[in-house]
C-alpha cells in the first residue's frame, strides 16, 4: 500500500514548510502496527516532482525526507524514476501540460534519463555536476539500507517525545530516531533545515531497556554517510549526545556504535 495520506503528505509539507519535522511521529502511530505492508515514497507518476516550481523547487530539499523514508522502518522504499537525478518534470508534454509532473506515456523523452543514458553508454557523462551529487546521495543511503542490518531488519525507536523542549534540539527542524539489530546501534538524525546546525540529543532510559542497549561511558561511533569516525563518544541517558552537520537543504548523522551490544 502507498503511504500517500500520511508519509507522503507529511514530508511534502515539512519540506515546503507548511508542518513541523515532529508531526512524522503521528505518520507511524497512526499506521497501527502495519507499516511493514507500506511502501514509502517521495515521488511517483501522480504527483508532482521535487525540483518542479509546484513543489520545492530543489531536489536536494528533499536529502532528509528520504533519510526519514529509506531508514525509518523495514518496509521498501520506491525511488521513482529519475528522482535521484533532480528530474524538474517541467516539460510542456502535452494533455496535462506543465504541471510539474513527468508524463507516462512513451512519446515523451525525460531529459535527465537521456543524459543518464547517454547514447545507451549509462554512464551519467551528461548529467550536470548537481545531478551527479545528488544520485551519489542516493546511492550511499540505499546503501545503507540494504548493508545495515539495524535498517534492514532491526527495530525502531522514536526520539521525539523526549526532544521536544530540548533547547539543544529543534524539533521544528530536525527529526531523530534509533535503529537496532543485534550488536548494531544506529542513530539517525534528519535536518530539514537549509542552515547548519549543532544539535544535542537526548536518549531516555527507556529506549535502553526497550532496545536492549548498554548505557557506554565511552565507545566510537562512525558517520555512515562520510565514513568520518569519532572517538571518545557517550552514549548513555545521563548525557545529552552532540551531533553536528552542514544543511544544505538536509543531512542525516548516522552513528555505528562500535561497542558490541549484549
Amino acid at each position: 500500500l502507498y503511504d500517500k495520506i500520511g508519509l507522503y503528505d507529511t514530508l511534502r509539507n515539512i519540506i515546503c514548510g507548511y508542518e513541523t519535522a515532529d508531526a512524522i511521529t503521528r505518520c507511524w502511530q497512526n499506521l497501527g502496527g502495519i507499516e511493514k505492508n507500506m511502501l514509502n515514497f517521495l515521488e511517483n507518476h501522480d504527483e508532482q516532482r521535487i525540483a518542479s516550481d509546484f513543489y520545492a523547487g530543489d531536489a536536494r530539499k528533499a536529502i532528509s525526507a528520504f533519510i526519514v523514508a529509506a531508514c525509518m522502518n523495514t518496509n521498501p522504499v520506491m525511488i521513482y524514476f529519475g528522482q535521484e537525478l533532480g528530474e524538474a518534470g517541467m516539460d510542456h508534454e502535452g494533455f496535462s501540460g506543465r504541471d510539474g509532473r513527468t508524463s507516462i506515456f512513451d512519446y515523451w523523452c525525460v531529459d535527465s534519463i537521456r543524459r543518464w543514458r547517454n547514447a545507451d553508454k549509462f554512464d551519467g557523462a551528461e548529467l550536470p555536476d548537481n545531478a551527479k551529487r545528488l544520485q551519489s546521495i542516493y546511492q550511499r543511503i540505499l546503501l545503507l539500507c540494504n548493508e545495515e542490518q539495524a535498517i534492514a531488519q532491526g527495530s525502531f525507536y522514536d526520539l521525539m517525545y523526549v526532544n521536544q523542549d530540548n533547547w539543544k534540539f529543534n524539533r521544528h527542524k530536525q527529526y531523530a530516531f534509533l535503529r537496532k539489530h543485534e550488536n548494531e546501534i544506529l542513530l539517525v538524525l534528519a535536518n530539514f533545515d537549509d542552515l547548519s546546525v549543532d544539535v544535542g540529543i537526548t536518549i531516555p532510559a527507556h529506549a535502553f531497556d526497550a532496545l536492549g542497549l548498554p548505557e557506554l561511558e565511552t565507545c566510537t561511533a562512525t558517520d555512515l554517510l562520510t565514513g568520518k569516525e569519532v572517538q571518545h563518544v557517550f552514549f548513555n541517558a545521563s548525557q545529552v549526545l552532540p551531533a553536528a552537520g552542514d544543511g544544505i537543504g538536509g543531512f542525516v548523522t548516522a552513528y555505528y556504535i562500535a561497542k558490541r551490544v549484549v
